[in-house]
C-alpha cells in the first residue's frame, strides 16, 4: 500500500510539472481567414507545396509569425492534427491568448504591496504584451484588361487549292509546261483585348476579342520574251472573333483560359491573268458568320503591382460554311461584270480529263458542262496561335 502511494504522489508531481510547463509557453493568438479560401503551405513561401486548404470564416490557432506569414495548427478531415503556414494577406488576427502560470500568480500574491514608483509604471507598462491590430485582407483585383499581339498558323484548303487550280488551269489553256510553284497561306497576325471581371480569387470572367488578317500573293510568270505571260492569285482571310471566357489560375504564374466566339469572318480572293497590255482580273469579297472555340495556357511574370507580362498559346477551332458578298469581273476591253451570291468551291474539268479546283462568287449553285461536284466554299479558321501581351490589373 505504501508502494502505492509512493507511485502515485510521482505520478501527481509528474503532471503537475507538465501542467505548469504547458502554461509557460509562450502566448499563442487566434487568426480568422477573411478570404474565400485560404490555402496552408509547407513553407513560408508562394511557391511551397500547399498541404492544405480552409474555408472563409476558420479560425486557426497561430504559433508565430514569420514575416508576412503565420505558423499555424490545424485539423485534418482525419481528425489528426497539421501544421504550416498562412499568408496574412488570407487572414485577420482575433486576439492573444494571455497565459500566466500558476507560479507566477503565486509569485505576485506573495509580493508585498507598495507604491509604484512612476520608474516601475513605465518598465511594467513597456514589458506588457502588446495586442497587434487586426490585419485585414490585401483585396483582390476588381478586373483585369488584356492588350497581346501575336500570329496564328491556320490552313484555309479551299482558298489555298483555288487559287492553285486557278493559277495551274491558266498554264494549261496557255500550253506552258510549268506548274504553280506558290506558296499557300498559313500565317496570319493580329491582336487582342480582353476584359476580365473576378468570380473568385482564382476564377475571371472575360469578354474580348480578337482581329486576325492573313494574305499570300504569288505571281508566276510564263512563255518566251516575245509573248510572256503573268499570273496572279492573292488568297485573304480576316477574322473578328468575339468571345466570352472563364480565365482560372491553378498556381500565381500559371493560368488556363477557354471561351466561346462568334466569329465574323471574311474571305476574299484576286486572280489576274496579263498578257503585254491586256488583262483580265476576278476580285472576290465574303463574309460569313460561325460559332467556335478557344483553349490557351499561359505564363505571366508580375512588373509592377499593377501590370503583368504574359506569354500565352492557344488553339482554335472555326469552320465558316455561309459565305456571301460579291465577285467582280474586269478586262482590259474595259468591260466590268459584277455578281453577287454565295462562295462555291468546285473542280473544272478541262476536254483532256485534267481538273482544276475553283472558288468564285456565284448568284446560284453552278451547274454547267464541266463542273464537277459543287458545293459551297468551307474555309477553316482553325490553328495554333502564339501571343504576348500586358496585364493591367486594377
Amino acid at each position: 500500500m505504501k508502494n502505492v502511494s509512493i507511485i502515485l504522489l510521482i505520478a501527481i508531481l509528474a503532471l503537475s510539472w507538465l501542467a505548469l510547463d504547458l502554461e509557460a509557453q509562450e502566448p499563442r493568438f487566434r487568426i480568422r481567414v477573411v478570404t474565400e479560401q485560404a490555402n496552408i503551405r509547407v513553407k513560408p513561401d508562394i511557391g511551397s507545396e500547399m498541404i492544405f486548404q480552409v474555408p472563409q470564416g476558420t479560425e486557426l490557432e497561430a504559433e508565430k509569425k514569420e514575416g508576412e506569414w503565420y505558423l499555424v495548427n490545424f485539423d485534418k478531415p482525419d481528425g489528426s492534427k497539421g501544421r504550416g503556414y498562412v499568408h496574412e494577406s488570407l487572414v485577420e488576427v482575433l486576439s492573444i491568448v494571455e497565459t500566466r502560470t500558476k507560479r507566477q500568480a503565486a509569485a505576485e500574491q506573495a509580493k508585498p504591496i507598495t507604491k509604484e514608483t512612476e520608474t516601475e509604471k513605465k518598465t511594467r507598462a513597456e514589458t506588457q504584451i502588446v495586442r497587434p491590430e487586426i490585419i485585414k485582407s490585401k483585396p483582390g483585383p476588381n478586373f483585369m484588361v488584356t492588350v497581346s499581339a501575336g500570329g496564328i498558323y491556320l490552313t484555309p484548303a479551299d482558298l489555298n487549292q483555288s487559287a492553285k487550280g486557278v493559277a495551274n488551269y491558266f498554264l494549261y489553256s496557255l500550253h506552258s509546261n510549268e506548274d504553280f510553284t506558290g506558296k499557300s497561306l498559313h500565317l496570319a497576325w493580329g491582336y487582342s483585348l480582353d476584359f476580365f471581371y473576378p468570380l473568385s480569387r482564382n476564377f475571371f470572367i472575360g469578354l474580348g476579342f480578337d482581329y486576325w488578317k492573313g494574305s499570300k500573293e504569288t505571281l508566276t510568270r510564263t512563255g518566251s520574251t516575245e509573248a510572256a505571260y503573268s499570273i496572279i492569285t492573292r488568297p485573304e482571310v480576316k477574322d473578328l472573333p468575339l468571345r466570352i471566357s472563364l480565365l482560372f489560375h491553378p498556381i500565381d504564374f500559371l493560368y488556363i483560359r477557354a471561351g466561346l466566339e462568334v466569329h465574323l469572318a471574311k474571305a476574299n480572293y484576286f486572280y489576274r491573268v496579263e498578257e503585254d497590255a491586256s488583262w483580265m482580273e476576278w476580285k472576290g469579297r465574303t463574309d460569313g458568320l460561325s460559332l467556335g472555340w478557344v483553349e490557351a495556357v499561359g505564363l505571366k511574370w508580375s512588373v509592377f503591382s499593377w501590370c503583368q507580362v504574359f506569354l500565352e498559346g492557344s488553339y482554335r477551332y472555326a469552320r465558316v460554311k455561309n459565305f456571301d458578298g460579291k465577285n467582280i469581273y474586269r478586262d482590259s476591253t474595259g468591260l466590268e461584270q459584277i455578281e453577287e451570291g454565295k462562295l462555291y468551291y468546285w473542280e473544272v474539268e478541262t476536254p483532256m480529263g485534267n481538273s482544276f479546283p475553283a472558288l468564285f462568287v456565284r448568284d446560284r449553285k453552278p451547274t454547267e458542262p464541266g463542273v464537277i461536284d459543287p458545293r459551297q466554299a468551307d474555309i477553316n479558321y482553325s490553328g495554333f496561335s502564339l501571343r504576348a501581351g500586358l496585364r493591367f490589373v486594377f
